[in-house]
């Protein structure tokens, strides 16, 4: 079965919305809110209800992909590989729960991505590798570790899950690029199950690694005309559109819209940018993940239907 590359998309928010505003209202103030809402970006954030978790997005994310492709045929899947930080067990990961749960074949080959903000990316080339046809699930549940309002954390990050059916006949990934930063792992973690965000060291890791990499990668390509980024934050899609304006490129933008989804935030970019806009066939597009590690992963794809 083929498909084309719009319909390979499924994507899922939580149903919880939370007003960024109220929140500042209740722990500071409204000229403080006002103050960082042009750093962070979103008003409105997406959280999954309390008795929902990242598993259960990446199942509502998989019945919308399917809704779209009543004809889809899980026994063409060969692989599936999940990508979560918030499992829903510390072992097995989510893979073997959601395999059981959509009822793939007993031989699906099954992988666990632990990847963050990359993680989209990161699959993407894994599945370029493996043989056959893959199911990308990218789902995060960020809000079950923020238990008290922070203001690095608390007025960025949504619930958030998609499902890409990495067809091999719609889509080629050309060429893949990464880097991380050593011993920068405390600067995005969980410390006792709390989230963590040195926001300063991130925003200097994506102003020279991500820029720095992603400058290399379009002097050298000069078929890329649209970038997908990761959405981390307001300030940091502004400082990427500015340092590559020399080059003319569409830089989608969504993180006002709905936050930062983690590893989910391209395919939800990408889904957004393509309900007014096409790409056409043979397309290269660049496709751009930083954060967790500090890490940051890029892939060239190339649209083939």
């Amino acid at each position: 079965m083929s498909l084309n590359f719009k319909n390979n998309f499924g994507t899922s928010l939580g149903k919880k919305k939370i007003d960024v505003k109220e929140l500042y209202k209740k722990k500071y103030s409204l000229k403080l809110f006002n103050k960082t809402l042009t750093k962070t970006g979103p008003r409105k954030l997406f959280y999954a209800e309390n008795n929902l978790t990242s598993l259960d997005l990446a199942h509502s994310a998989y019945r919308n992909f399917t809704r779209k492709n009543i004809k889809f045929n899980k026994s063409k899947v060969y692989n599936l590989i999940f990508v979560t930080e918030t499992n829903n067990y510390k072992f097995p990961g989510n893979s073997f729960l959601f395999a059981s749960k959509i009822k793939l074949k007993s031989d699906t080959n099954l992988y666990d991505l632990n990847s963050g903000c990359t993680g989209f990316v990161d699959a993407l080339d894994l599945a370029n590798q493996l043989k056959g046809n893959s199911l990308i699930v990218c789902a995060e549940t960020y809000s079950k570790h923020i238990k008290e309002f922070n203001r690095s954390t608390s007025s960025l990050f949504s619930d958030g899950a998609s499902v890409f059916y990495f067809n091999k006949k719609n889509v080629q990934v050309l060429k893949t690029f990464k880097s991380f930063r050593k011993d920068s792992f405390n600067d995005l973690c969980t410390k006792e199950s709390e989230l963590f965000m040195d926001g300063k060291k991130v925003f200097e890791f994506v102003n020279f690694e991500v820029i720095n990499l992603l400058t290399s990668i379009i002097k050298k390509n000069k078929k890329i005309k649209i970038i997908f980024n990761h959405q981390a934050s307001l300030t940091v899609e502004n400082l990427i559109k500015n340092k590559l304006r020399q080059f003319n490129l569409i830089i989608p933008s969504n993180i006002k819209k709905i936050g930062n989804t983690v590893s989910s935030s391209i395919p939800h970019l990408i889904i957004d940018y393509l309900k007014n806009n096409k790409i056409k066939k043979n397309s290269e597009i660049l496709l751009c993940g930083f954060g967790v590690g500090l890490s940051v992963k890029a892939s060239i794809l190339k649209i083939k239907k």
